[in-house]
């Protein structure tokens, strides 16, 4: 579980539960790269399938950290897999943003989230929700497959998204959103990413200790 963190603005902490194989990644950009080497070192030295695969999977990680700290995140985590030769990251990061023109209400954010039907196999989709969070309420949610531009450079790729609004007060939101290339592995994921937002806790007031 996540140490309690806190949101800018108004002081706001949250928890949030991730499964043991994931890698917390530190975003801040005066410690992460030094952090991340670390953390890949010693949490992979005893799982073979990783070892060997180290120096790119710090690579990986320091991108997926650098990328989340330009977005705005306040929190990034990852999990990766091995394929064929190839590290494919996954990623659930944690942002703060103001609400869509219509307001927070969550009538107001359910219905600016797009929609869009799937035309061809693996074609693009997009479909909305309001789902329930166990220690928050009912909550707008939009998931499906998209292209997403490639940051720092040209070119798309087909990605597999979450994204879950969590109103914080009348100007902030709270996005959680999870994302994933593995568009083969769309049911897996979906259910793996709702499992994970599921375990989200606000905390308000002061943060403790």
């Amino acid at each position: 579980m996540t140490e309690p963190r806190e949101v800018p603005a108004e002081p706001v902490a949250f928890t949030l539960s991730i499964p043991d194989s994931w890698f917390e990644l530190d975003v801040r950009p005066r410690t992460r790269d030094d952090s991340i080497k670390t953390l890949v070192e010693e949490r992979v030295r005893s799982r073979a399938e990783l070892w060997e695969h180290r120096s790119e999977l710090i690579k990986v990680l320091r991108r997926q950290a650098r990328d989340a700290w330009e977005s705005g995140a306040i929190y990034c985590a990852c999990f990766v897999m091995v394929l064929e030769e190839s590290i494919i990251p996954s990623s659930l990061t944690l942002s703060v943003i103001p609400p869509p023109p219509g307001g927070s209400s969550i009538d107001a954010i359910s219905e600016s989230l797009p929609t869009r039907e799937q035309t061809e196999e693996e074609g693009v989709w997009m479909s909305r929700s309001l789902v329930s969070l166990p220690s928050i309420g009912r909550v707008p949610r939009s998931q499906g497959v998209t292209d997403v531009a490639i940051p720092g450079g040209p070119g798309w790729i087909r990605t597999l998204v979450m994204h879950t609004f969590v109103p914080i007060d009348a100007d902030r939101l709270l996005l959680v959103a999870a994302a994933s290339p593995a568009i083969d592995l769309t049911e897996p994921l979906l259910e793996l990413f709702d499992a994970v937002t599921s375990t989200l806790v606000l905390i308000p007031g002061d943060l403790p200790g």
